[in-house]
């Protein structure tokens, strides 16, 4: 039951996709359906010709405009529904009465053309067609009323026959109408969707490294900026922690640069896991990844600290061998009066000091 509200929640919010032709051919099994019952309907009052219209229509639905729509001729496969709807209006109400209310399916027809015109690709920048086929479903609408003012039905029906028919074409014409505006709802939740889905790939595209996922050097120089301005405001310090891969080039030599990817990806998620959420990190540059801590120095080696251990730890394999890592981390600390750049060569001085040393340790 859980599942069923899930994927129901999942619908309505536009979360979940189908495709123009399983749309259409739900509409298109609908309408032979419904031809298929009235069919029934005609059958238990009686009115044989209407009968077998009825289910030659209904055949008409499930196998040539199901054929249509396969076939991706989704503009033809609407225009033909929703002449047989009118045509079927104009000789249902001829044959038993305006009473019966059959005319009203003209209404319904103008909610299913603007939802049509809405998700067919050819239709979608021809404004004026919906609002013309709607004039064409008035004009025919007032056309059967002022035809049965003239004629009388030909085989008229008994009252309570008139009652039943005119209440069932009402409620099923209401709630056409209904399903039509819940379908354009839940396409504009999918298109919302789709374009948030979008906008984030786009955000993602400009202010991501790629294979990293970390930010990219423009994106951190915003962070960078804030941080300094707090600085100013308010004196609250800040420190940066530049970490270069140890021997990169040689894992590069060794395993290839698939492997050396996949290094720098093993390495992005281990810093990434281990920080907090007001911490920011972005690819500097090459193997080289700036940590932009939001506290005094004494709690950025600390971090750094535990990410050095966490990576001289980690084994990545790749292909089946086994490839071991370290890093090195310069620390500075924020400087009143010093420019970020200034901050990040402190840093880049220490890394290098590291490098120098050993490798493989924190430098403050």
């Amino acid at each position: 039951m859980s599942n069923l509200k899930h994927y129901i929640k999942s619908i309505s919010g536009g979360n979940t996709y189908f495709s123009l032709s399983k749309k259409f051919r739900f509409l298109a099994f609908s309408l032979g359906f419904y031809e298929i019952l009235i069919s029934i309907a005609y059958y238990m009052a009686k009115i044989y010709p209407m009968m077998v219209y009825s289910i030659f229509v209904g055949l008409f639905f499930f196998i040539i405009i199901n054929n249509l729509i396969k076939q991706e001729r989704y503009t033809t496969s609407m225009l033909m529904s929703l002449s047989i709807v009118v045509i079927t209006s104009f000789l249902s109400t001829l044959y038993i009465g305006f009473e019966c209310g059959f005319a009203q399916y003209c209404y319904a027809c103008i909610a299913g053309m603007f939802y049509m015109s809405f998700v067919i690709d050819k239709l979608k920048n021809k404004t004026g067609i919906p609002f013309l086929c709607s004039l064409v479903f008035l004009i025919c609408y007032l056309s059967i009323y002022v035809m049965m003012i003239f004629l009388p039905a030909i085989q008229p029906l008994s009252s309570a026959w008139t009652r039943a028919f005119h209440i069932g074409n009402s409620l099923i014409s209401f709630f056409t109408v209904i399903i039509f505006n819940i379908l354009f709802i839940w396409e504009i939740n999918v298109r919302n969707n789709m374009l948030s889905t979008q906008n984030e790939q786009l955000d993602e595209l400009a202010h991501k490294d790629p294979l990293t996922h970390l930010l990219n050097r423009r994106s951190m120089n915003t962070f960078l900026t804030r941080s300094m301005d707090v600085l100013r405001s308010t004196g609250k310090r800040f420190s940066l922690i530049l970490c270069d891969i140890d021997d990169f080039k040689h894992v590069n030599d060794t395993y290839g640069h698939d492997a050396g990817d996949l290094v720098l990806v093993t390495i992005a998620n281990i810093i990434t896991e281990s920080l907090r959420d007001g911490d920011v990190v972005c690819r500097w540059g090459g193997e080289e990844i700036l940590i932009l801590i939001n506290d005094p120095i004494e709690t950025a080696s600390m971090a750094a600290e535990r990410i050095r251990k966490k990576i001289e730890e980690a084994t990545t394999t790749f292909e089946g061998k086994p490839i071991n890592i370290t890093m090195t981390f310069g620390i500075a600390e924020s400087i009143p009066g010093y420019r970020i750049e200034q901050l990040i060569q402190q840093a880049d001085d220490k890394l290098y000091i590291g490098k120098k040393n050993g490798k493989n340790q924190v430098v403050i």
